[in-house]
């Protein structure tokens, strides 16, 4: 079994890191640690995911994979070029990194907790803790490149 054949999915019960063989992720996964069902159906989207203040801890602290947190804004010139790199990551990492993007306007107190100060701004997440952030527009292989030490 080759790693495209096996996805890390993290146990939203108690943190321990599942392999979940690709022919499986449509059962109802089970943590080998502790039982919980695994969230396997919100993963394999492969699209981006919209945060907000409100389902922040539900999406990005609590999530079963590691979350690239893309900041924006609607007024924001480099930020509508960007977009398209970053909805084309979230294709391409499906079932191994959960891609969700933050309007800063609409957030203002994550904006302020995470000291976000220019846009558009990157937060990796994984186990619930900030890992890193990368200010300005990053092209694909290299967020590629930061991310792969997550998966």
């Amino acid at each position: 079994m080759s790693f495209k054949d096996t996805y890390t999915i993290r146990c939203t019960a108690c943190s321990t890191k599942n392999k979940v063989p690709a022919e499986k992720t449509d059962a109802k996964a089970k943590c080998g640690k502790c039982g919980a069902h695994l969230e396997t159906d919100t993963v394999f989207s492969g699209r981006s995911t919209m945060v907000s203040e409100q389902d922040f801890d539900t999406k990005v602290l609590k999530s079963p994979l590691p979350v690239l947190l893309y900041c924006w804004a609607t007024w924001c010139a480099t930020c509508k070029t960007t977009t398209p790199v970053i909805e084309e990551f979230a294709r391409d990492s499906k079932g191994r990194v959960r891609v969700a993007k933050l309007n800063v306007d609409s957030s203002p107190m994550l904006s302020s907790k995470y000291n976000i100060l220019s846009l558009p701004y990157i937060l990796v997440f994984d186990n619930g803790q900030l890992q890193e952030s990368f200010p300005g527009a990053l092209p694909k292989h290299k967020i590629m490149m930061k991310m792969a030490q997550y998966i």
